[in-house]
């Protein structure tokens, strides 16, 4: 049996827009969202917290439970969860996991931008809702 890993990302939301980074070594325009895989013992909570510390520098907690994901190899599958979070007082710092970061404006435009692996989850979303429910 092939393994499934379980993982943590954050939509971190700030005055309308959200972040994304961008992978060390990744060519092109493509971005995804902070977090990562748990660690066994963790909470979900517990490994988002973990995370987006390690590769941001941002002391996030979890708001909502928003939505899920799932990532296929041909060796692996990542089933994860993503949270909405608003951003804590803090600069983001980013670790050396990643080469770049932005601020994308929290709507459909920015979809284009984004790992298909997030993008195709977030093409169904309302963000006129999220933006009014983290306000």
């Amino acid at each position: 049996m092939k393994p499934i890993f379980p993982a943590v990302k954050a939509v971190i939301i700030h005055n309308g827009q959200f972040l994304v980074l961008k992978k060390a070594g990744v060519e092109g325009d493509v971005w995804e969202l902070p977090g990562g895989r748990m660690n066994f013992g963790e909470t979900k909570g517990e490994t988002l917290f973990r995370e987006v510390q390690e590769e941001t520098g941002l002391q996030v907690q979890p708001f909502i439970l928003y939505d899920t994901w799932e990532f296929f190899q041909p060796e692996y599958q990542i089933t994860g969860v993503i949270y909405l979070c608003e951003k804590p007082d803090g600069d983001v710092r980013l670790s050396s996991e990643h080469q770049a970061y932005e601020w994308f404006p929290l709507d459909a435009s920015s979809l284009e931008r984004m790992d298909v692996v997030f993008a195709s989850r977030m093409v169904r979303w309302d963000f006129e809702a999220i933006k009014g429910f983290m306000s």
